[in-house]
């Protein structure tokens, strides 16, 4: 029988390798995980604290301007903070949501920016992020972005509330003067004959009452 003492020191040496290269591999994982979790408590958390102190009033503002009409849902993770919107409106469902968070490596900042509306009747910008250097973090472009997300997503919340698309199903008419627009545009209304009218001016009420006597 041929000897075989040369091939099985061939297979293991193969083996030798493997697990040299596994140990290497663990070595190298366990240097990287170290190193986050270093770069996550003695960077990233005090980072965000100071960020949030920064963000939390502009976020707030926009709560607080949109009153009654938004309900606001926080939400805390050991990794993420995020805070959603959800405004009560009839003529759609719309939801936007601020996230911050980091990379996988821990070694970046990451901000977030969803916008959903419900249905789709016209185009906006669903999502926006801004990605800034854990070790070099400027305060003034965090802040500048947030400002000018929040200008964005009010200019979108206007756009679709003047867009017929999504004002189709709340529509009216003056009867007096025959401008259609939304219902919460007149100026008021008045029942009459079991039916609601609407109208552009306390003038063109007015005129119908006068009308509806004469009839």
């Amino acid at each position: 029988m041929a000897d075989t003492s040369s091939l099985a020191s061939r297979i293991d040496a193969q083996f030798a390798d493997v697990q040299q290269k596994v140990a290497a591999f663990q070595q190298s994982a366990e240097k990287e995980y170290v190193a986050r979790e270093q770069r996550y408590q003695q960077q990233y958390l005090p980072a965000v604290a100071r960020l949030v102190d920064l963000i939390k009033p502009r976020l707030q503002l926009l709560a607080d301007k949109f009153k009654d009409k938004v309900q606001v849902s926080p939400t805390v993770t050991a990794h993420q903070r995020q805070v959603t919107y959800r405004f009560s409106v009839p003529i759609a469902r719309i939801e936007l949501t601020f996230r911050v968070s980091h990379d996988l490596d821990v070694r970046n900042v990451v901000f977030d920016q969803d916008l959903d509306v419900l249905p789709i009747l016209m185009q906006f910008d669903k999502h926006s992020q801004l990605t800034v250097p854990l070790d070099r973090i400027d305060e003034q472009k965090v802040v500048q972005w947030i400002d000018d997300r929040i200008v964005a997503f009010v200019q979108t919340f206007a756009e679709i509330h003047q867009n017929r698309y999504y004002q189709k199903d709340i529509l009216v008419t003056d009867p007096v003067a025959g401008v259609e627009m939304p219902k919460f545009a007149a100026k008021c209304s008045l029942e009459s004959g079991g039916k609601t009218y609407y109208f552009v001016s306390e003038e063109t009420r007015r005129e119908f009452e006068s009308q509806q006597r004469t009839k």
